[in-house]
């Protein structure tokens, strides 16, 4: 496989960035690249439905103002991103002649790969954190209030539904976790922790009580154990992609991708060249 163009900025080379394989995104040890696309479309689609449809009945409750606020539309922002931007190379790339290559990928930008990978770092992990969060600590007050289903609905699926969109894509993808890549995973939980304190000092509202400073020292233990949570969990989907990656290797499907492709390619020849029978 080939991997991006090198690149001579130090931070780049360091983060690993420019040794990104963009076949390893859209293709599969498991099925055929065709079949993984199939495979993506439903939970691409439902990503759509759901992002617009959270738009839409925030915007109706007359909260939008808030809506880039919360850690978990932002996560699933992220995940609709990913499955969108993905689901679009993996089109491309299939239309590309046998053996098909990854050629959208190189030729767009190459920060916009840089992008790509970090992105998907922080979506395995971030769509692990925030069920885990939300079914501890939060969804107490969906019981309490008395939520409709309509609310039951849009809080399963941006806080249970997205884990398993973004599994779905973990299990059947072959790309690469950087454990240096950490720290974009810590830095974005840092920089929303900053936003907190920003919409309390406009608003002066905490996004969620646990992180509401007023607590002292009970508050300062939880953003601690948030950060925690964060570095465990991407070391738990490093583990993932590592155990994926093994269980291929010993059941002999490394290359499996290229194997589809190339029986593919020779059925097709063989059915130019075969004289007819009747």
């Amino acid at each position: 496989m080939e991997s991006i163009p090198a690149s001579s900025n130090a931070i780049v080379r360091w983060f690993k960035l420019d040794q990104f394989e963009p076949e390893r995104a859209v293709t599969s040890h498991w099925v055929s690249s065709k079949t993984f696309l199939l495979i993506r479309t439903l939970p691409t689609l439902y990503a759509i439905i759901i992002m617009f449809a959270d738009i839409g009945t925030t915007a109706q409750s007359g909260t939008f103002n808030f809506f880039f606020a919360y850690f978990t539309n932002l996560t699933y922002i992220g995940l609709f991103s990913y499955l969108v931007c993905v689901y679009t190379h993996h089109v491309r790339y299939l239309l590309t002649p046998k053996p098909h290559t990854p050629n959208s990928f190189f030729q767009q930008w190459p920060i916009l790969n840089y992008l790509f990978v970090i992105l998907y770092h922080t979506v395995v992990c971030y769509n692990v954190i925030t069920p885990v969060i939300f079914w501890s600590l939060l969804s107490g007050s969906l019981i309490k209030n008395g939520a409709t289903p309509e609310a039951w609905w849009m809080a399963c699926s941006v806080h249970a539904a997205s884990f398993f969109q973004m599994m779905i894509d973990v299990i059947f993808n072959r790309m690469i976790m950087v454990p240096r890549m950490v720290i974009f995973e810590l830095m974005g939980m840092i920089l929303y922790m900053c936003l907190a304190f920003v919409i309390y000092g406009v608003d002066h509202v905490w996004t969620y009580a646990f992180l509401d400073w007023s607590q002292g020292g009970k508050a300062a233990i939880w953003y601690v154990v948030v950060a925690a949570v964060a570095v465990i969990v991407f070391f738990l989907m490093y583990g993932v992609h590592r155990l994926r990656d093994f269980i291929a290797s010993r059941a002999g499907r490394n290359n499996q991708h290229e194997q589809f492709d190339l029986e593919k390619t020779d059925y097709e020849h063989g059915a130019e060249t075969a004289p007819y029978q009747a």
